[in-house]
């Protein structure tokens, strides 16, 4: 069983946001827009967000049951994103989630997309 949602949008924000921020704070974040995911309140999704070292993701999931938050860490190295101030969310499919999460390896296309 996997953790992972089968289901609603994922979005990975290539802006660097605390790894202190909690459920509350980054939920606040998603509703507010300072995130920059459009986000209605009701649909199921999953936001991505990386510490400003790319040490730790966070993962913030909201469905009509609740909402929850996991923080991945890597066992050695870094996320190999690239973050930028300004720079607008990627839309991921779960396989692109599954590859960042396991390897710690951004999908091509959302590499490119940031440069």
């Amino acid at each position: 069983m996997s953790i992972l949602s089968d289901s609603g949008r994922i979005f990975m924000v290539r802006e660097p946001v605390s790894a202190r921020f909690g459920i509350h704070r980054l939920m606040a974040m998603l509703s507010s827009g300072a995130l920059h995911v459009k986000w209605n309140g009701i649909e199921e999704i999953s936001v991505l967000t990386f510490n400003k070292r790319r040490s730790i993701c966070k993962i913030i999931h909201a469905d009509q049951w609740g909402v929850d938050c996991t923080t991945r860490m890597l066992n050695t190295g870094i996320f190999q994103v690239i973050l930028n101030e300004g720079s607008l969310p990627i839309h991921l499919n779960r396989a692109e989630l599954e590859e960042l999460l396991r390897r710690g390896t951004a999908p091509e296309r959302s590499v490119l997309a940031a440069a």
